[in-house]
């Protein structure tokens, strides 16, 4: 029988051919993704209408949509073009009047019939300031102090849903981004709200180092009985750094069992890294495998309105005469964490304090000269860090993305690549795209330039002179003769 495929992206379709064409894409998208991550996901969606090429699905909630947009658009946009032609992109949007129902079927239930989580105990906040302190929580990193951005939507719902209902969603539940963008912050917020549900669960905060250094402390005092009753035994067990147990072989071995177990009694494990978990260096695979099992969530760089709002909820906080137009000016001038946007904060408020005449939005930048210098301050995209790359290493652009494999245009293409993970917020799959690669040589090209600059000093030095040469907007021309040259002088 000959088929349908690829139906004509120009004709428009009635809601019965939509819902014809769903049934038939979403086998696929089921086998792609397993069945887990369909049910877990995708059960809700459909398509809403098809217009000039442009795809539109329709998600149940706001977090299904958020998801599948950063974890399967790829697997998406590689199905569709079989089914429709031709396919311009897809757009993943979200029903606010499904969830608005959801919202008022559960308000609507009878009290009788619901069954809320009963607390085993009631707790005073003195009672459980003490409780939290004794897990390892900060008291300030709370939900209701993390200001949600877009950059943050994903992790704050995901860190809601585990709090309201540990072992049940997402196990583990893995944050990862670059230092200073809130992760820590939503671990404690989670193990507060846990402990605030829940008095009588056990609650752990540490850091990898910190279990690693436990871990040492056990086995020096023949005490590894009381040490694995402590962290397996634990109802919510959260663990920041946890790239700290990379290249730790013993360490790796006693988390892997830690983590069967807590898995194995439906126990909450939440984790935090400054990278996703397929980018952590020599972590065993069986780890790895665990903790892309649940559910993983980036952390992007906050906008302008996110960072300017977390300024202000700063400057009440601490109390500090600093306008909202000088904010305003702090947020354009300085592109770094939330701890350098807090640093240079505290720095406009003291030189405000200090001066006889009041500052003006135009002297935050030279206020703040020597940290809007920063590497992260830097508007570097992917075609600049190439053009940078290609001149350091005396390539040609169509040479550093086309198929070559020599040993100086393979490293250059790396440390490129290594360069646009962590100088920008471009996904594995963006990254792969401009290299005409795919996300798994751009992970491999991660880990590889991220370790070899552990040992060679010559690569490491590479790798920051360009990072330099990029964010002061200067030549990046390298002055070691490349093998092309030699060859020339005979």
């Amino acid at each position: 029988m000959h088929s349908p495929y690829p139906l004509s992206a120009e004709k428009p379709l009635s809601e019965k051919d939509r819902t014809l064409l769903w049934n038939d894409i979403h086998i696929e998208i089921r086998e792609a993704v397993g069945e887990t991550n369909f049910e877990l996901w995708f059960t809700g969606f459909q398509i809403s209408h098809i217009e000039k090429g442009e795809v539109t699905l329709l998600a149940s909630g706001s977090i299904y949509a958020l998801w599948v947009d950063e974890n399967f658009k790829g697997i998406l946009l590689s199905i569709f073009p079989k089914y429709i032609d031709p396919l311009t992109n897809i757009r993943i949007d979200y029903s606010e009047e499904a969830e608005q129902e959801m919202a008022e079927m559960e308000a609507s239930t009878p009290e009788e019939t619901k069954k809320p989580e009963i607390l085993v105990e009631t707790i005073s906040e003195s009672k459980l300031l003490e409780r939290g302190q004794k897990a390892g929580l900060v008291p300030k990193f709370d939900f209701e102090n993390f200001v949600v951005g877009e950059n943050s939507e994903l992790a704050w719902a995901a860190s809601q849903a585990v709090a309201n209902h540990p072992g049940k969603a997402y196990q583990p539940l893995f944050f990862h981004s670059a230092c200073g963008l809130g992760k820590t912050h939503l671990l404690h917020a989670i193990g507060w709200e846990s402990l605030r549900q829940r008095p009588s669960s056990k609650v752990i905060f540490v850091s990898a180092e910190h279990f690693g250094n436990d871990y040492i402390h056990a086995i020096q005092n023949h005490s590894l009985e009381a040490f694995r009753k402590k962290y397996r035994e634990a109802d919510l067990l959260m663990i920041d750094d946890i790239q700290f147990l990379g290249r730790k072989d013993g360490f790796q071995k006693e988390f892997f069992h830690t983590f069967n177990m807590l898995a194995d009694r439906q126990k909450q494990i939440v984790l935090a890294s400054d990278c996703p978990a397929s980018e952590i260096s020599e972590l065993e695979e069986r780890l790895s495998s665990r903790f892309q099992s649940g559910m993983s969530a980036e952390i992007y760089r906050p906008g302008l309105e996110t960072r300017a709002a977390i300024l202000r909820r700063k400057r009440d906080d601490w109390k500090m005469a600093v306008s909202d137009e000088l904010i305003d000016a702090i947020v354009e001038h300085v592109r770094g964490n939330v701890r350098v946007l807090e640093g240079s904060l505290i720095r406009v408020a003291m030189v405000a304090t200090m001066n006889e005449e009041s500052i003006e939005p135009g002297d935050v930048g030279e206020i703040l000269a020597d940290i809007c210098g920063g590497a992260e301050s830097a508007n570097v995209g992917m075609e600049e860090i190439k053009r940078a790359v290609c001149e350091h290493y005396d390539l040609e652009h169509k040479v550093l993305i086309g198929k070559k494999r020599t040993a100086r245009v393979a490293e250059a293409r790396q440390v490129a690549m290594f360069l646009c993970r962590t100088m920008t917020e471009l996904s594995l799959m963006d990254i792969a795209a401009g290299f005409g690669k795919d996300h798994g040589t751009v992970i491999y090209a991660v880990k590889k330039i991220r370790k070899k600059c552990e040992t060679s000093n010559s690569l490491k030095s590479t790798v920051e002179l360009i990072k330099r040469r990029l964010v002061r907007g200067g030549s990046v021309k390298s002055t070691t003769p490349s093998p092309d040259d030699y060859r020339k002088r005979g």
